[in-house]
């Protein structure tokens, strides 16, 4: 169904949400594409933070307080560059991508072809999560490889143990920051200058998923602070990539939680919000509707 319009035919390509989803995601790829230096700047850019941070732990050195972690601290913040590797782009090209439709003068072509804001955030999110994806294999894999520690070698996979049980979390953490993105992407059909509104998001939702700080941290306002942070997704594949990749250790629980817990709960903070974030989105388009802002910049 059209934005605009109440009942219309429509091509048979484009009738159902998958055939619209994929039809975006595939949009995007082939306009990425196109664009082959941002790719080269992205690729860069992801380099030069892991070089970044793994320098600035080495110049912290290994941490002595309460809450530092039982390694270096370079491994620490490798590690936090490595794993946002994964969500910060399609975070912030989703949160960003109906602006520039609208600016690109294609939002019009698009709402009269049955993809409506929710087709074109969720295609852009799947299209923008498979290019970083990528480049996080390019640049963090080899890394992962290089790097060593004198307790538990490189911090790849040892078993097939460490590789399965964290593949299920950094899926539901893709699911969280689909989530993030519609929220603040729907935003931008009322709000159109949303960049400060969408670094601000990124920066606290890195707070909470322990990227510059280990999670016991929260542990001196209450433990139970640290076990609620724990649940978010995330935060979840976060503390489970070091767990697995730095310590290798799969018998560590997750602050009390055994580890099909903490699964049962990230699956419901995910489908909680996701429905949510579909409500949101929608109950926005409506007033956007309403205001005439739809394809406005």
């Amino acid at each position: 169904m059209s934005l605009f319009k109440g009942d219309t035919n429509y091509e048979k390509s484009l009738s159902t949400t998958f055939d619209v989803t994929l039809a975006t995601v595939k949009r995007n790829l082939i306009t990425d594409w196109q664009y082959k230096s941002d790719i080269v700047i992205q690729l860069l850019w992801t380099l030069t933070n892991l070089v970044a941070y793994g320098f600035l732990g080495f110049a912290v050195g290994t941490g002595e307080g309460q809450y530092a972690p039982p390694y270096s601290m370079s491994l620490f913040l490798l590690s936090s560059s490595a794993y946002w590797t994964m969500f910060t782009g399609n975070y912030e090209e989703t949160a960003f991508c109906l602006r520039e439709e609208a600016a690109r003068g294609t939002m019009g072509y698009l709402i009269t072809n049955n993809v409506d804001a929710l087709g074109i955030m969720v295609g852009r999110f799947i299209s923008s999560s498979l290019k970083f994806f990528i480049l996080f294999l390019i640049t963090t894999i080899p890394t992962f490889a290089l790097v060593r520690t004198e307790e538990n070698g490189n911090l790849l996979p040892h078993t097939a143990g460490e590789f399965f049980l964290l593949i299920p979390l950094i899926m539901l953490a893709y699911l969280f920051m689909l989530a993030m993105s519609l929220y603040i992407g729907s935003i931008t059909l009322l709000v159109k200058q949303t960049t400060t509104i969408v670094r601000i998001v990124l920066y606290l939702v890195r707070i909470l998923a322990g990227y510059f700080f280990t999670i016991a941290f929260f542990g001196q306002y209450g433990g139970w602070l640290s076990a609620v942070v724990i649940c978010l997704p995330i935060t979840t594949g976060q503390y489970a990539m070091r767990k697995y990749l730095i310590e290798h250790n799969t018998s560590a629980d997750f602050f009390g939680f055994a580890y099909w817990q903490i699964l049962l709960i990230n699956i419901a903070v995910s489908a909680v919000l996701l429905v949510g974030a579909y409500f949101f989105t929608k109950g926005m388009t409506k007033i956007a509707r309403k205001r005439g802002t739809i394809e406005f910049y």
